[in-house]
């Protein structure tokens, strides 16, 4: 824990400039874009000149029409009309009148919020790593990154920790990025409003596996196969706090939730706007290693996936303490080498990657994984593959396992499959070796996603 994120109070010259900015400001729809813009210059290297207007037309014909401020602060995100992605005046008025003053101040306030500045996590020998941020400092956080206050030299290594990429993608049609904005305007007001447990803290845990497992070591591990659940409606989310979530996690951990992405990670992390902050302290995952994230809350809730995401309204203001943990699969999507998804190495690769995410006591020793197709949509992996080395990985922790298809028709007889092989008392091992002598028959010109379940059954069959 030797390095440190360059906060903007950090860096004097820029500091100043950030201040004269928000010191200055009525926070009309133009006096927010302008604001952002002029942080902004400051904060990157080059900035390609042109009116604040056009750098964020999108985001300002969000705004445009909020001049009415008025109505009850309770009911800021019940209008109908914003779920659906159009903002009425009362919603945007009351975000420009109270709830941006509320995020510039945070800004402000960073010196105190961090007084002795912000220790990142890296990557180290060290079998674990921890840090603990407060809800303000969380907020804090965020705040300098909604106003793009982060100076280039903060994270040097990664494209961006600003927001102004959302803000940008509105000029063109980016439905998804409406509904991230949404989300992070609704997080702010709800930490103005104090809808928040405010003495619950966000703990990072970054975990290192030093001796990643051979094949011989999962090979001999006589653990017998823990249980294993199939559930086709619900999601993630609602498998509750007793249970530990999988984020499908890019190598940057976030993915592209400052862009234009909007899958399982980026959805996770809008909704649940707190892990925005592991971007911040969080480098590149190596392949030992995974990211557990405690006490973040569900501030909003959605419908839709991709293109399609939509904010619907406020979560539910809840006391759970979930833990979810962020892991990295292997890419193959427009790799020329598909099939090698099935070689020994990769398959030890994304073992020892669930088994560094799943070896911990979070939120519970032996508590049950929520997963899912992980590695399976953007990334390429095949689903019947993928969800066996989950399930090895898992029982060699002595963890349950429940399955979220989201009804992915490349999922059709898991549920079969897995009651099968428990009925026949399989070990950990003895399910590896047979993943393993089926993907080692896989020639590169193969198309065997449907065809290890056929391999199982008829291997154990009486």
């Amino acid at each position: 824990m030797g390095t440190r994120l360059i906060l903007p109070h950090e860096v004097p010259n820029h500091w100043d400039k950030v201040l004269d900015v928000l010191c200055h400001v009525k926070w009309s729809p133009m006096d927010l874009i302008s604001a952002i813009d002029n942080i902004r210059k400051y904060s990157y290297k080059q900035v390609k000149e042109m009116p604040a207007a056009s750098r964020f037309s999108g985001f300002l014909g969000f705004l445009k029409d909020a001049s009415c401020v008025g109505g009850n602060p309770d009911l800021f995100w019940g209008d109908c009309g914003f779920s659906h992605h159009n903002p009425d005046s009362f919603v945007k008025g009351w975000f420009l009148a109270h709830t941006v003053p509320f995020i510039a101040q945070l800004v402000m306030d960073m010196p105190q919020t961090f007084p002795s500045g912000l220790s990142t996590l890296n990557t180290a020998d060290d079998h674990i790593q921890m840090t603990c941020l407060t809800k303000h400092q969380c907020a804090s956080l965020l705040a300098c990154s909604f106003f793009s206050a982060f100076h280039h030299s903060a994270a040097p290594k990664k494209t961006t920790i600003n927001f102004d990429g959302i803000f940008i993608t509105l000029n063109q049609k980016c439905p998804q990025n409406v509904a991230k904005l949404c989300m992070i305007m609704n997080y702010f007001e709800r930490c103005r409003l104090k809808m928040y447990n405010a003495s619950q803290a966000l703990i990072i845990n970054r975990l290192h596996n030093i001796s990643p497992y051979t094949a011989s070591k999962w090979a001999s591990i006589t653990s017998p196969l823990s249980e294993f659940t199939v559930d086709e409606n619900g999601s993630i989310n609602d498998a509750g706090p007793e249970s530990l979530h999988a984020d499908f996690a890019n190598r940057w951990i976030g993915g592209g939730v400052l862009k234009r992405g909007s899958v399982q990670e980026e959805i996770m992390f809008s909704i649940c706007t707190e892990l925005l902050t592991t971007i911040h302290i969080c480098d590149m995952m190596n392949d030992n290693e995974a990211i557990v994230i405690t006490g973040a809350e569900d501030f909003s809730l959605h419908k839709g996936y991709s293109r399609d995401l939509k904010f619907i309204g406020n979560a539910p203001t809840s006391q759970d303490v979930v833990s979810r943990v962020a892991m990295d699969a292997t890419r193959f999507r427009g790799d020329k080498d598909h099939m090698r998804q099935y070689s020994e190495a990769v398959i030890l690769r994304e073992l020892n990657k669930a088994h560094v995410a799943f070896n911990h006591e979070y939120p519970a020793p032996g508590a049950p994984v929520a997963t899912g197709n992980w590695g399976c949509g953007a990334f390429g992996g095949h689903i019947q593959l993928k969800s066996m080395l989950q399930w090895i990985a898992a029982s060699a922790c002595s963890r349950p396992v429940t399955y979220f298809t989201f009804k992915d028709p490349n999922c059709s007889g898991m549920g079969e499959m897995t009651r099968f092989l428990k009925e026949k008392n399989l070990t950990v091992g003895r399910l590896f070796e047979e993943v393993r002598l089926f993907a080692a028959q896989i020639e590169p010109q193969d198309k065997p996603k449907d065809e290890l379940f056929q391999h199982l059954w008829a291997t154990f069959k009486d």
